[in-house]
């Protein structure tokens, strides 16, 4: 059985998480709640995890130019 996973931004109002999605949860959904810092909005996370993949990548390609250099 495969598991999508699917991020979904969300917002606490009265101690309740409100999911902010065009798309209703069917009831009974189980959820997973990561807490993220406060003032940093999805569009930035996302951002900074491209900037890290990118990074990975970088670092990727020096160690495989170092590799075929010996």
């Amino acid at each position: 059985m495969s598991i999508d996973t699917k991020f979904i931004p969300g917002i606490v109002r009265n101690g309740v998480v409100i999911p902010q999605t065009e798309n209703q949860l069917p009831e009974g959904t189980h959820v997973e709640i990561v807490l993220q810092p406060t003032g940093m909005t999805p569009e930035l996370k996302a951002e900074l995890d491209g900037w890290e993949r990118a990074g990975d990548e970088a670092w990727a390609m020096i160690d495989k130019w170092e590799s075929e250099d010996q």
